[in-house]
């Protein structure tokens, strides 16, 4: 069972330090990187659209009108959302202001968003993504060594193109409609 201070105290130690057990009854750092953790958690799950972190959700119209003009129907969007990825239908026509979406499609749509993932969730690839990022992060703070908050964030980075590699091939590519003008040009 994968925890936040897990992932901490394998943070602090690729970073020379000692394990820790808990956050809050330890050294000051633990809790700096613990504020990190929250920082850089969110902002990876909008790095790319991670399958274990992405849903779907159909939303009702709420029943009292927008009171934009422009719109005829009001949807709240559900309060887990850290990122809207899309509408369906695809072709709908929105705009999303705060915690609402605003269009004249009724009665019902579907979502897709990023949530926070329970961290018991996460695949390996994005478990070491988080460790060695919050390495990165923390790598100033923990040791004033700048060649390692370097080489961390470069790890980093390279953790990232691979992760997103990863979790990608998860999904199959998706498929091409067929556009009647490259059939007419290049046949079939």
């Amino acid at each position: 069972m994968t925890s936040k201070v897990e992932i901490i105290s394998s943070a602090l130690t690729l970073l020379g330090k000692a394990p820790v057990n808990s956050i809050g009854s330890g050294p000051p750092i633990v809790d700096a990187v613990s504020t990190m953790f929250d920082l850089v958690y969110p902002d990876l799950l909008t790095a790319h659209k991670w399958c274990f972190a992405t849903s779907f959700k159909v939303l009702t119209p709420l029943v009292q009108t927008p009171q934009i003009d422009r719109w005829q129907y009001a949807y709240l969007l559900p309060s887990d959302l850290l990122h809207l990825y899309g509408t369906y239908p695809e072709t709908l026509n929105y705009a999303r202001y705060e915690n609402y979406i605003y269009t004249n499609q009724y009665p019902t749509l579907t979502i897709e968003y990023a949530f926070l993932a329970d961290i018991n969730k996460w695949p390996i690839y994005f478990k070491n993504l988080m460790v060695v990022t919050l390495a990165a992060y923390a790598a100033m703070a923990v040791t004033e060594n700048e060649t390692l908050h370097q080489d961390y964030s470069q790890k980093a980075l390279n953790y990232l193109i691979s992760a997103r590699s990863r979790d990608s091939q998860q999904q199959p590519a998706p498929v091409m409609k067929r556009d009647p003008i490259y059939s007419r040009k290049f046949g079939g």
